[in-house]
């Protein structure tokens, strides 16, 4: 079983994030498309913390799809999935009272996800065409609707947090690289050491 990784998304509920702070300080478009690893360079060095409501998770959004780990939620992750995501330090700035409401750990890092593999089942699943491209390729991506996502089982040494690698049928070529794919097992193992922070998005179920 595959889940879609996804932390709850906090939305300023807990605490308020400077907008420069998670502006990218490179360009994305130039590596989501290729599928490539985004980067060290392109992620911000600091996150400065305005406002408080309660501590600040093991595993959140600063906005979507960046997210970040603490220290501990990192010692999962490299004794269960080793060399699958890069962890790029980031300081995080906040005066005593708000530190003192965030409860900060020791150290945090915005994650990279480095996995890689090819397990969606395509021709199974509901997809969304997007405009051709010059050289005639038609592209197709999925549907936001985790519930009709369909994967085959991960075979011996592939990754257990991964992003989707592209498949080409053809003239079509079929796209879910922006979503973040965990393991049943792994998910668990998290959703364990941090209870109430991930989404139980699993693919294939309502």
């Amino acid at each position: 079983m595959v889940y879609k990784f996804d932390p709850v998304y906090w939305n300023g509920t807990i605490f308020h994030l400077d907008e420069a702070t998670w502006k990218m300080s490179g360009d994305w478009d130039e590596y989501r498309p290729r599928n490539l690893p985004i980067p060290a360079s392109c992620f911000p060095k600091t996150l400065n913390f305005d406002r408080a409501r309660a501590p600040l998770p093991d595993m959140f959004h600063t906005a979507r799809d960046i997210i970040v780990f603490s220290d501990r939620a990192r010692v999962v992750i490299e004794r269960s999935a080793p060399g699958e995501v890069e962890f790029i330090p980031v300081a995080c700035h906040a005066d005593r009272a708000i530190a003192a409401k965030l409860k900060l750990a020791s150290a945090y890092f915005f994650i990279n996800v480095l996995g890689r593999a090819q397990r969606l089942r395509w021709r199974e699943v509901p997809t969304e065409k997007y405009p051709r491209r010059p050289d005639g390729t038609e592209l197709f991506g999925l549907l936001q609707d985790y519930s009709r996502w369909l994967l085959r089982e991960r075979a011996a040494g592939e990754p257990m947090i991964w992003h989707d690698t592209p498949w080409r049928d053809g003239n079509k070529e079929y796209r879910g690289q922006n979503e973040i794919l965990i393991e049943d097992s792994l998910w668990r193992e998290l959703n364990a050491e941090f209870p109430g922070q991930l989404n139980a998005l699993r693919a294939g179920e309502a």
